[in-house]
């Protein structure tokens, strides 16, 4: 019996510590994503998935005092030097854009 509750709760405990893959940053009334934007400063969370990410962007825009703000999401994110990241792909939108 108490090897099964032990089986149990270590299957609990590794559910628990999946990763987000996603890194939200966020820019306060600002209307497009500034270029020079060092991203560190910029975090506002992490999630699971793009769409997660991708939707709390556009609510923390709807819901900001000025109603304007821009938001994008890094997939992979890691720490390079001080206060900068690096990304290896960056999404703005859910709906993909063609030129």
């Amino acid at each position: 019996m108490r090897l099964v509750l032990l089986g149990f709760l270590l299957s609990l405990l590794t559910a628990c510590t999946q990763n987000p893959e996603w890194t939200l940053f966020y820019y306060p009334d600002e209307p497009q994503i500034p270029a020079d934007a060092e991203l560190g400063e910029h975090i506002s969370g992490y999630y699971g998935t793009s769409e997660q990410c991708l939707l709390k962007g556009a609510g923390m825009v709807k819901l900001s005092d000025s109603g304007i703000g821009s938001y994008q999401c890094g997939h992979l994110c890691v720490a390079k030097e001080q206060n900068d990241l690096s990304c290896q792909t960056y999404l703005d939108s859910l709906i993909p854009t063609s030129d």
